[in-house]
């Protein structure tokens, strides 16, 4: 592909993105028939199917259903905002499949946590985007409370670098 070629080409996606944006605007959220009135009712879309329903019968003061003109554009549906098509990885074969260019990848839910390490280390290898990668919790229970340091010295302070032990550890020695 010519470069002026791709430059038409991303010119027209992002007009297109542009056009789902405003598009997404203005479209309701369409809520299940008085599922605003009874809690028994979920608010997830069903089609209203009553012989004298207002919304089926599309009477003007009653909630709209939805139609074929609220849909996003075809070329940038089920697109991520940057343009890059979202693949579910729910092993490390899945990643080979992966063109880092055109998409990106979000780990399944149901991986455990050393398979979702191995994972994150392929993609790395691989130059493939993740977009839930492990949040790493530091647990620093009550160091807080005993050192009262300044949020500032602990930024520009390694947390590895500290030598801190606990007043059970000194006893011991």
């Amino acid at each position: 592909m010519t470069s002026i070629t791709k430059e038409k080409t991303d010119s027209r996606i992002l007009r297109l993105q542009r056009i789902r944006k405003n598009l997404k605007r203005k479209r309701p959220n369409f809520r299940r028939y008085e599922s605003w009135r009874y809690n028994r009712v979920p608010e997830r879309w069903r089609r209203a199917r009553g012989i004298d329903s207002h919304v089926r019968e599309k009477v003007g003061g009653w909630p709209i259903s939805p139609q074929i003109g609220f849909r996003s554009p075809k070329e940038v549906r089920y697109t991520l905002a940057s343009g890059k098509e979202e693949v579910l990885i729910t092993s490390s074969v899945d990643l080979s499949l992966i063109d880092p260019e055109q998409q990106v990848g979000r780990i399944s839910a149901t991986i455990g946590r050393k398979k979702k390490e191995k994972i994150l280390m392929e993609a790395e290898l691989l130059n493939i985007h993740i977009l839930n990668p492990i949040s790493v919790k530091i647990d620093l229970g009550d160091l807080d409370a005993e050192l009262e340091l300044d949020e500032d010295l602990l930024d520009d302070i390694a947390i590895d670098d500290l030598d801190i032990s606990s007043d059970e550890d000194q006893g011991e020695e």
